[in-house]
């Protein structure tokens, strides 16, 4: 009787052990859960890649619009104005937002700031979610200049110079444009 008792005690024992092993290779299969989607980045309510199609419904008909000259932008494209606030170049073949520039505080960047916002309301709020992009020459970090996705850069540009170069930043700085940018097109 002790024979079948031990035989049955190891029995359980190898059953346990299976159970418990097949439980946990079950949670290894598993797939993890995907992260939580990411909000799509936009200024003026525009995204690179949205058509035209999309800027007309969020913008409207009235712009002005004239072609650009080069291939800048990998394709031939255009630039459509809206009123001098919001600038948008269309790439010509593809029909897809290529940039999107902003001049004015009608319209906003992502959590709401906007054109003429002082520099120490604007980059805390990015800093904690972006990293700051870097240049493609000598790795250098760009203030205002944030990686929202892969090969997209939002651009806050803090100098009325010609430029999107900011240094140095002061906090009292105002954001005379935002830019919405593929990093490819930004040499």
């Amino acid at each position: 009787m002790r024979k079948y008792v031990d035989i049955l005690a190891l029995l359980a024992l190898a059953v346990m052990l299976a159970v418990g092993c097949q439980s946990s290779a079950d949670k290894g299969d598993k797939k993890e859960n995907p992260p939580a989607a990411v909000k799509k980045v936009t200024v003026a309510g525009i995204g690179l890649g949205d058509s035209g199609k999309d800027v007309k419904q969020k913008l409207g008909m009235d712009y002005m619009s004239e072609s650009m000259d080069g291939d800048w932008f990998g394709e031939p494209a255009s630039r459509w104005l809206y009123d001098d606030d919001v600038e948008v170049i269309m790439g010509d073949e593809t029909g897809k937002v290529l940039q999107v520039n902003l001049y004015d505080d009608d319209y906003t960047a992502p959590d709401g700031c906007r054109v003429g916002d002082k520099a120490e309301k604007v980059l805390p709020a990015y800093a904690d979610k972006y990293p700051l992009a870097q240049d493609h020459f000598e790795g250098n970090e760009l203030p205002g200049w944030f990686v929202v996705e892969e090969g997209v850069w939002l651009i806050f540009n803090f100098k009325d110079d010609d430029t999107l170069v900011n240094q140095p930043i002061a906090p009292e700085d105002k954001v005379e444009s935002v830019h919405l940018v593929y990093e490819s097109f930004m040499d």
